[in-house]
């Protein structure tokens, strides 16, 4: 069994596949890891991509979904088809800065936390090229969602970060699988105050592939 499952829902994002693939395993090193892609049926090939390189190696599995779309539902099959102890997610346009993965994963373990986000916000994060209007969507967005989580996140729209499956357990029945914010989702839901802390990332550029 995987010690680490990493969840990447994908939409046309064919030409980001090799090049996750091979960043996640310089990044995770000695763990024993997983990666599943969950594809909502994209017209450029990506599940068939996976598919061919799911066939000589072994960490790579990949969930087509058809006639089914939105990110946070993906994300919610993702994690669910894994036996993994604790699951990642992050986008497959290589936004997400991986090398944060085994910091964040240790954070995880050693505070007996439920969840560990990758935050743009935090101190030493970085949005990296947003736009003025795209920050001030993310801030106001910030504001919202911290009304409705209950809880301090400094980027709950974030959609980077690592949890510990019995706390996915928990609330898995509850979530609403709607819309693309799973993380908020995901802390909303649960009936007591979350265990979590935040790891800072600087926000990459999107190569290829769009949002969900």
């Amino acid at each position: 069994m995987p010690e680490l499952a990493v969840v990447v829902p994908t939409l046309n994002e064919r030409e980001n596949i090799v090049p996750l693939i091979g960043r996640l395993a310089a990044s995770l090193g000695n763990i024993d890891w997983e990666l599943i892609f969950v594809d909502d049926d994209s017209a450029d090939g990506t599940a068939d991509l996976c598919r061919r390189i799911a066939q000589e190696n072994r960490r790579v599995r990949v969930l087509q979904r058809v006639g089914r779309t939105g990110l946070a539902s993906a994300c919610i099959e993702g994690m669910l088809a894994t036996s993994a102890p604790y699951i990642a997610v992050m986008d497959g346009d290589l936004q997400h800065d991986d090398t944060r993965l085994p910091d964040m994963l240790r954070m995880l373990k050693d505070g007996s936390l439920d969840l560990v986000v990758g935050s743009r916000h935090a101190p030493g994060g970085g949005t990296g090229a947003f736009s003025g209007g795209r920050l001030r969507l993310s801030n106001l967005g910030k504001r919202l969602s911290q009304l409705v989580s209950r809880h301090a996140l400094s980027d709950p729209m974030s959609g980077f970060f690592v949890l510990d499956r019995r706390f996915l357990e928990e609330v898995v029945h509850r979530l609403s699988g709607i819309g693309f914010k799973i993380l908020l989702d995901l802390v909303a839901s649960s009936p007591r105050p979350v265990r979590l802390a935040e790891a800072p990332y600087r926000f990459g550029s999107r190569l290829h592939g769009r949002s969900k």
